[in-house]
Parts: structure tokens; sequence; C-alpha cells
């Protein structure tokens, strides 16, 4: 059964190979009556526009049940259309204020979507290593020469250490960041960058240093197979955007 809903896509994780699919991205969000959704499958190309909108826009999905994942929150996609219509960080954080929760109430209500509002402790990265492209060659389709094609997942990963602002007895939790911007930062990053010191700085001004100063939000997800949150995306507006001057837009 076939069924239609607005989403607000909060999320753009990054693009992972499926068999079925090929490369495809899933995206998460929530529907009027703020309930979680997690889509897929949308298809994926670099260099083609096979993804017409991005984290803030509203869109109108189809959906039907998922195949092969019994997570609640999980729906098949049939089609879609971008309303053109994207929201500000005002209005985002009026839709996501109410669902703020913590590891623990996810974990204790059998949910596998969240928003969490995290107590930065530490990160940490690892640079696996610094080849920007895959060491297999392809057979160019507008000639007979051999070219290379960039990765689709960047080889990086990011770890944060928090805790959970809305639960004071929260232990600390150290979850894998699989966010696309930080797959699309180290892209271009390693366009020009090889030292792994040098990309782990980088990485970790925009990613760290940077959020410190923000009001910062995970996106979380559990992990299809394992059943491990990850955290799927980031949403960082401004500390003057929140609270107070949230309060006064209500």
């Amino acid at each position: 059964m076939i069924s239609t809903e607005k989403i607000l896509v909060l999320v753009r994780a990054t693009p992972e190979q499926s068999k079925k699919y090929g490369y495809k991205v899933c995206v998460a969000g929530i529907n009027e009556k703020g309930d979680w959704r997690r889509l897929y499958p949308f298809k994926f190309s670099y260099g083609e526009k096979l993804i017409d909108f991005k984290k803030k826009d509203m869109i109108t999905v189809e959906i039907t049940e998922a195949e092969n994942d019994k997570r609640l929150e999980s729906k098949k996609v049939v089609g879609h259309k971008n309303l053109c219509t994207p929201l500000s960080d005002r209005e985002v954080l009026k839709q996501i204020k109410p669902l703020v929760t913590s590891i623990e109430c996810l974990d204790k209500d059998g949910s596998s979507l969240g928003v969490i509002k995290p107590i930065l402790k530490k990160v940490s990265l690892s640079i696996n290593d610094t080849q920007l492209y895959d060491e297999q060659a392809y057979l160019s389709l507008t000639g007979d020469f051999l070219v290379r094609k960039e990765r689709v997942k960047m080889p990086v990963e990011v770890r944060y250490t928090f805790t959970c602002s809305s639960e004071p007895t929260c232990k600390e939790h150290t979850i894998i960041l699989i966010d696309w911007e930080l797959n699309e930062l180290t892209r271009n990053i390693l366009r020009k960058e090889k030292d792994k010191e040098r990309i782990k700085q980088k990485i970790k001004q925009k990613f760290y240093d940077f959020m410190l100063q923000r009001d910062l939000y995970f996106f979380v997800g559990t992990h299809f197979r394992f059943g491990t949150w990850m955290i799927i995306g980031l949403f960082y507006p401004t500390k003057n955007n929140s609270e107070a001057d949230l309060l006064h837009y209500i």
C-alpha cells in the first residue's frame, strides 16, 4: 500500500553501495505529525543531479513498507517531489525542539531514529588513507581511454564523545559520524592536502572547534545490521537562533 507524506529533510547520509540499487543515499526527516521517517533508496552518482533536495527542504514522498528492514521508522520511497520551500534555522528548531531526547530514552523506547542535544567532550579522528581515487580504472563513455573515478565514501572516521544534555545521569557515549557534509569536506581537503596531520587539523577545526561555538544537535540512527547508534546528521544554527530567540519566534 502506497501513502503520501510531507517530510522535512533533516539528514542526507553518506552514500553507501548496494548490490540492488548501486550507490544509494538514506534520507531521514520528520513528517507533519512529528513522526520520524528513514527513507530509501535515493539513487546517487557524482556528476548527475539525481537528488534534487537538501537538508531543511520540504518534500513530498510516496512511500510503502520497507523491504527487509524491521526498523519502525524505515520506509521505501516510490517517488518524491521537492516542494522548493526550505525552512529557516528557526523554523527547523521549532520542529525539533519537542523531539530532543537521549540515547538512553531512545533505547528504552525501542526507537531507531532521534535527535540529541549533546554536550561535547572530545573528538577522535582517523585518516585511513589519503587516496581520493579508486585504484580501479574505467573506460570513458566518451572515448576509448581509461579514467579514474573519485571514491564515493571518503576514508576518514570521526567519532564524538559526548553526554546527552536531556539526561542528568547520562554516561558518556562515543559514536561515529557518517554525515554527508563530513564526506564532502574531506573530499575537498584531499584534493589539495595529503599530510594526515594537516587533514586531521582541518577536519577538527570544522567539526569540533567550530561546533563548540554553535547550538549543536545530533540526528542519530541505528545501524541496519548491528543496531548500534551512529550520528547520521548534524544541525548547528547560531546560538542566537536558540532558546530566547526561539521563544520569541514561537
